[in-house]
Parts: structure tokens; sequence; C-alpha cells
């Protein structure tokens, strides 16, 4: 797929990978609706990317993915000032430490917020791509969509202490992977592929919550993971496929 003139959704798009994919593809000549909790940051990125625009190519909508409505108003602002979209980008995560733990509290006991961690990093994954195969289908244009794993959901690092992201990021992988071929599955010839990146770890800010787990391991750059998001993008040959991106061996594919 070329990018120009073509619309993308990003959730998870004010910071990190999303936002660093989100400079790309507008780069590229491709409109863009970024949606995030952050609104401050999600309105001043959008901003910043119409500023030296005369035409509107970026739209913020504030989304938190948990809530499927609000998943809804993504695609209700693509059609609103785009025209409908193109490429879905499954990205909004977070990551947490010990999150299956019991903590004692002054109220009593609480559980653990994984299933919050399960809602946003897998079930909103879900939703996201339902939702654009349904849109995109009743385009008749096509599209892509991508889900952001981790390398966390291809090799499960014990020491790493995070079970419930493992679990979440496997479940991605395992739900894009049941996407091979679904371009022309059934005779469908919808011309719809579901991929997915994988990286290591890379310095963002969903980190911040697990930094000191990681402070001597070095990082992915959030370049090269962008560079993974476009060869998914616009490699049409690609299809339930796997970008997986690691320091030493950079970007390869697997199914």
């Amino acid at each position: 797929m070329h990018v120009e003139n073509k619309v993308a959704i990003i959730t998870g798009g004010a910071s990190g990978l999303g936002k660093d994919l989100a400079f790309r593809l507008a780069s590229k000549g491709a409109k863009v609706i970024i949606g995030d909790v952050s609104v401050q940051a999600g309105e001043d990125f959008v901003a910043e990317l119409n500023a030296t625009m005369d035409n509107e190519i970026a739209h913020f909508v504030r989304c938190d993915v948990t809530d499927f409505d609000q998943i809804d108003s993504l695609f209700a602002a693509a059609e609103e000032h785009f025209n409908g979209v193109d490429i879905m980008v499954n990205n909004a995560g977070i990551a947490e430490f010990n999150c299956m733990l019991l903590s004692n509290v002054a109220s009593g006991i609480q559980t653990g917020n994984w299933p919050r961690l399960i809602a946003t990093n897998l079930t909103a994954v879900i939703e996201g791509t339902r939702h654009a195969i349904e849109t995109m289908r009743k385009q008749g244009r096509g599209g892509v969509i991508i889900n952001t794993s981790s390398i966390a959901g291809l090799v499960p690092n014990p020491a790493w202490n995070t079970p419930v992201y493992t679990a979440a990021k496997f479940g991605v992988c395992g739900f894009t992977r049941s996407f091979k071929g679904y371009e022309t599955r059934e005779g469908a010839d919808s011309g719809i592929r579901v991929n997915c990146v994988a990286p290591a770890p890379a310095d963002t800010p969903i980190l911040d919550a697990v930094r000191e787990m990681f402070k001597d391991i070095k990082m992915v750059e959030v370049e090269m993971v962008t560079d993974a998001f476009m060869m998914v993008i616009e490699d049409e040959s690609l299809s339930g496929d796997i970008a997986r991106i690691t320091v030493d061996e950079g970007i390869y594919f697997t199914d």
C-alpha cells in the first residue's frame, strides 16, 4: 500500500511508537487520527502536524481503548474528517510490574490491576481489529491493520516478572496469525491484511512503570520499530505475519 493520501487511525498515538509512526506517515502524505487518553499531549501533537499544512492532516480524539464506544468515535472521526480509514494501528498499551499481586491498603485487600492490562493490551486490539474489518469491508477499498505486540509475546522472559503482560502479548500474536491470508479467504477478496509488530523493549513512556527492570538492557531504536510498521503497511505480500524487532537481528518476519 502506498500511504500518500491514505488515512490512518493510531491508538496510543500521542507518544512513543505511535507518535513516531504518525510523524512518518504524515511525512509521506498520509492523514492521521490520533487516539489517546492524554488529551494535552494529543492536541499539542496534532497542532504540530497541522501547523505547516494548508489543510487538516491530523485530528485528535480522546480515546480510552477499554471503552468500545470511544473506539467507535475514532472511526466516526475518520469518516467525518477524512472520508474513511485505510490503516488501523492498534497500538495503545500499558505495562505493569507484578500486576497480579495483592496489595494491603487501609481499606482492605485490593486485587492487582491485571484485568485492565488485559482489557487494554488484548481485548482492545480485538475490538479495534473487528471494527476496522467491518468498516473497511463496507468501504470496499481494502486496508491494513497492524497490532502492536512485543518480543514478550514471542519469547517469554521470566526475569521480567510480567506474566499477564506476556499473556496479553502472546494473545495479540496468536490473534494476528489467525488472519493469515484473510484478504482472500473464503472468496472474500476484501483486500484487508492483518499483521503485527513485536519489538524488543524500546525507550518509550510505556516503560516508565517498569524502567528499573530494563536499566541494563540495550533498547531498540524507536525509528527501527517505525521502519517495521512501514514495511508491514507497504508490503502487500504480508498477511498474518509478525515483524520481530531486536537490537541484534534488526527486523525480520515470522508467521
